[in-house]
């Protein structure tokens, strides 16, 4: 979206928000791994993973006051998955969480980016609805959540945040609805989630809560995609034209994160090209709604092969021993990384 003639440039936008917030996520991912020893570590991770958080609300009224742009309205999304696995898979190689309800996540986030491309190059709208906006905020949340049981080793801290959760949420929604007579239906999302989470850790069992957090959020990741995937399906499978592209697209989204969760725990290999293998396909799954929009994504072979080739090599890595396994997680993130800059290639071809 371009200004009006006479606008002011905005000294700060929304697009150098949501960059500014890409560069630190790795740090995230290392200083959780350094957490296992060194809780200074772990509260830099929970005051830069916060910071990270806050700057998703400053990118949307940057967006929203001085109005966004094609490119904010891709990176934003790609930030926010991307900050999500630069955290939860740290916490599930670490044993925060169990690792197969954090690969639930992923395959939820991986299938209904998948679906998406699909109704993009069909022009296929759906609504997004409030809960998979919530589906977000919950994500973000949890992660500070989770890192907060190590630091407290439960305790008082962490009873007072979950009463906090309960009620700020919904005192910040009478606020709101006082002065501006919005109603935020978030804060009931919000509240009822900690409600149950803090009926669990009245049980006395930390690392029981702790795997009962994870479920919470993938109940609602999941649960927020049911109306996209259920209804956009519906349109998909009445249309008669479902293709090997969109099958593909489908079977990586599942391949995927099971082998890079496969790897992550199996493998000998180092914990970083595991990480970014999901990461980069997280953004290139955005950058592929994208370039579906405009009819120009990529055809079955060569999704297939830099998805499915991945996946293959990440599997081989959890399944052999020594140095090969830390050459074909290498490998794994190389064949996606070349194809990553080939789609950004194509995307910056677009734009001229």
């Amino acid at each position: 979206m371009t200004p009006p003639p006479g606008t002011k440039k905005p000294l700060i936008t929304a697009n150098m928000v949501t960059f500014a917030r890409l560069i630190p996520m790795p740090l995230v991912s290392w200083w959780v791994y350094q957490g296992k020893g060194d809780k200074d570590s772990l509260w830099l991770a929970l005051v830069v993973g916060t910071l990270i958080g806050c700057t998703d609300f400053i990118d949307g009224y940057l967006a929203r006051k001085h109005g966004p742009t094609v490119l904010g309205g891709l990176l934003d999304p790609i930030a926010d998955k991307v900050f999500i696995a630069f955290a939860y898979m740290p916490f599930a190689d670490t044993g925060l969480v169990p690792a197969w309800v954090c690969a639930l996540m992923f395959v939820r986030e991986f299938f209904v980016t998948g679906l998406r491309s699909a109704y993009e190059q069909r022009d296929l709208s759906l609504k997004t609805s409030y809960l998979a906006k919530a589906k977000t905020w919950t994500q973000m949340q949890g992660i500070g959540v989770i890192v907060l049981f190590p630091l407290t080793e439960g305790g008082r801290v962490m009873e007072w945040l979950f009463w906090t959760g309960i009620f700020g949420p919904l005192v910040a929604a009478g606020a709101l609805w006082a002065i501006k007579k919005k109603l935020w239906r978030g804060a009931f999302f919000m509240s009822a989630a900690f409600v149950a989470v803090m009926v669990v850790y009245q049980r006395g069992d930390h690392r029981f809560t702790m795997d009962f957090c994870m479920f919470v959020i993938v109940a609602i990741t999941w649960v927020s995609g049911v109306d996209y995937i259920v209804g956009g399906w519906t349109q998909l499978r009445g249309r008669g034209d479902f293709n090997r592209a969109d099958a593909v697209r489908l079977v990586s989204s599942v391949a995927v994160p099971a082998a890079v969760f496969f790897a992550l725990v199996e493998s000998p290999a180092p914990a970083w090209p595991v990480i970014a293998v999901l990461a980069l396909e997280l953004a290139m799954g955005g950058l592929d709604n994208l370039l579906s929009h405009h009819r120009v994504a990529s055809g079955a072979l060569w999704w297939g092969t830099r998805t499915l080739g991945s996946a293959a090599l990440l599997a081989a890595a959890a399944l052999v021993d020594g140095d090969a396994a830390t050459w074909l997680a290498i490998a794994a993130a190389v064949l996606t990384f070349a194809g990553a800059v080939a789609a950004a290639a194509l995307r910056l071809a677009l734009s001229r």
